[in-house]
């Protein structure tokens, strides 16, 4: 049975909001997010995914057999830092942490944006309502990075690469495709990340009762705001990994104990794109995506 959209996001809002009290991984050496590194510079593009978990290896286990990504462990550290790769290539990566007592045991995805100055990234961010989790951090060959929350609660990450930014190409299956900010004041969230990333902003329908604002930079479209109401009281973005087929990816997802909170719906994307939460509560959204169709339209 389909409920509204609206419903729908409210809904996973008011889960989603109570996973977000995660520390960030402790200092360690990371590998560049670019090999070869490029001389590219794409401010606004979300350019990394890291995902904190109580439980990594059942995460590891689950998202393997969702997506068949692979694991590659950086060695015995206190937050067993871990990289995703999909068909080979870097695209992300897991921590572990363990909550407090007084917080739902949950799992997050920290979406980080490219910027020009993680340093002066963070005052704008605390001069505009938001706040700083993690002070801007040099972190040998990946760079400069900073997390913070915006001025509704969502958590996120800015970072410098040492070896530039991923040039713009056809994500492959499996891939991060997208990012939305699920968001109560679409306008305020839109004037706040404006002052952090050179963003044009254009509305797209995505339903008969919904509208999404885009943000885009360098030509293309970098990320969502997607409007909730106001029983969602908290904000969150959500990464969306590109399939082949978005129901067979649910029969998976459910195979691995996780389950869908956002479900095909012809008026979204043609039915094409799903949110589910994993067996720890990491929320993640995925897409089927045909650039050869796409482009004819």
């Amino acid at each position: 049975m389909k409920s509204s959209t609206t419903s729908i996001l409210r809904t996973f809002l008011v889960i989603s909001c109570l996973l977000f009290a995660v520390p960030a991984p402790a200092a360690l050496q990371l590998p560049a997010i670019n090999e070869p590194a490029s001389e590219i510079r794409l401010p606004g593009k979300f350019t990394w995914f890291d995902l904190a978990t109580p439980a990594m290896n059942d995460q590891k286990a689950f998202y393997g057999s969702v997506f068949g990504w692979k694991f590659v462990s950086l060695g015995r550290t206190d937050d067993e830092y871990t990289l995703i790769l999909n068909d080979g290539k870097l695209i992300g990566g897991m921590f572990s942490y363990k909550p407090s007592e007084d917080i739902m045991d949950g799992a997050v995805w920290v979406a980080l944006m490219s910027v020009e100055n993680p340093d002066k990234t963070a005052q704008i961010v605390k001069a505009n309502g938001g706040s700083v989790e993690v002070e801007p951090a040099q972190l040998s060959q990946r760079g400069r990075h900073a997390l913070f929350r915006d001025p509704a609660g969502a958590l996120f990450g800015v970072l410098l690469s040492e070896s530039g930014d991923p040039p713009d190409f056809e994500v492959a299956i499996g891939g991060f495709f997208w990012v939305d900010l699920f968001a109560r004041d679409v306008e305020k969230m839109t004037a706040f990340y404006r002052l952090l990333a050179p963003y044009e902003v254009k509305s797209q329908a995505i339903s008969d009762d919904v509208s999404r604002t885009i943000l885009r930079a360098h030509d293309l479209a970098r990320a969502g705001i997607v409007p909730v109401d106001e029983e969602a009281n908290r904000s969150a973005w959500v990464p969306y990994v590109r399939v082949e087929d978005v129901a067979a990816t649910l029969e998976k997802v459910v195979e691995g104990g996780g389950f869908t909170i956002v479900p095909p719906d012809e008026r979204l994307h043609d039915g094409n794109v799903a949110i589910f939460v994993d067996p720890n509560g990491g929320v993640t959204g995925i897409v089927k995506w045909d650039y050869d169709a796409e482009a004819g339209q």
